[in-house]
């Protein structure tokens, strides 16, 4: 099923992105779109779709509009790019009234392949902006590559950096006789919210090896018949979630209070009644999310 930031209607190949030739004579190209950013928030129209600009406005309103990013091109082969516009938005505003909204609440509200571009755009402007400088060497970096590779500028290191990814499990634990779910909430996890265990992989394990660790670590209890069910990319910042389906050998929880805030299990009708209600004690995540969508595929079956 395809799930929020997924299904990225955009092409892009290699051979474009190491063309630098090629990707400047794409934005100058009276089809070429660019969508602004502002700390890491996509600028909207008044009805909250996107709202992209030309290059001459690029040139206008950017601190740095030689920044843009490559994203690629639609199907009738317009070419999209991404501009983080700087600090300040003096020459945004002298140019319109359309602002930029928060990356969640627009992905809430288009909830569409329209947010796999913008994840894409917020995660390589937010990894372009967290290393300037090369991590062997301490020399400034170059973006090249369409945006999608880092050059160490000095000639004696060269070092060559890519866009991170993080990958996290998240596991859907249900009982042998698959009646109950495991939720739970992590201390850092807005209050009320419950939703499948998660945590980042580790160097050497696979998958089936990070769940296990992690289901240990936080609630004591040993898994089997792990079942991957979908993933997703999640730009907060650069996350790919590894959706999973796992079954519990015991029910009896072991608490680990350095990990987890809060863990139980719940029945179908216990979480049927937390979905419908708009108030209580427990809530469902943001929509968003691979965790809402797991919990409702559990909970319906």
């Amino acid at each position: 099923m395809p799930l929020p930031f997924s299904g990225n209607p955009l092409f892009s190949s290699d051979d474009l992105r190491q063309d630098e030739i090629e990707l400047k004579k794409l934005k100058c190209r009276k089809d070429a779109l660019f969508l602004p950013y502002f700390k890491y928030d996509p600028a909207t129209t008044e009805s909250g779709d996107f709202f992209w600009i030309p290059w001459s406005t690029v040139q206008s309103v950017a601190s740095n509009p030689d920044g843009a990013i490559f994203l690629g091109l639609t199907e009738d082969g317009s070419p999209r790019f991404a501009i983080d516009i700087g600090d300040s938005l003096e020459y945004w505003n002298h140019f319109t009234s359309s602002g930029f909204q928060g990356f969640r609440s627009v992905a809430a509200h288009l909830a569409d392949a329209r947010t796999a571009i913008a994840a894409q755009a917020r995660s390589i402007l937010k990894w372009i902006a967290d290393h300037l400088f090369c991590s062997r060497c301490g020399f400034s970096n170059s973006v090249s590559f369409g945006g999608y590779r880092l050059e160490c500028t000095n000639s004696t290191c060269g070092a060559l950096s890519f866009p991170r990814i993080d990958p996290v499990v998240i596991i859907m634990i249900t009982s042998r006789d698959n009646r109950k779910c495991l939720l739970g909430r992590g201390h850092n996890y807005p209050e009320k919210i419950i939703s499948p265990l998660a945590g980042f992989m580790e160097p050497g394990e696979s998958i089936e090896d990070a769940i296990q660790r992690e289901v240990r670590e936080e609630v004591g209890l040993p898994c089997a018949d792990i079942r991957f069910w979908g993933n997703q990319p999640w730009p907060f910042p650069s996350s790919l979630m590894l959706g999973c389906f796992a079954t519990a050998v015991t029910d009896q929880i072991q608490l680990n209070h350095a990990e987890l805030a809060f863990a139980d299990w719940f029945t179908r009708t216990e979480l049927e009644q937390i979905f419908n209600q708009s108030e209580g004690d427990r809530i469902f995540p943001e929509a968003i999310s691979i965790s809402y969508h797991m919990m409702r595929a559990w909970m319906e079956g």
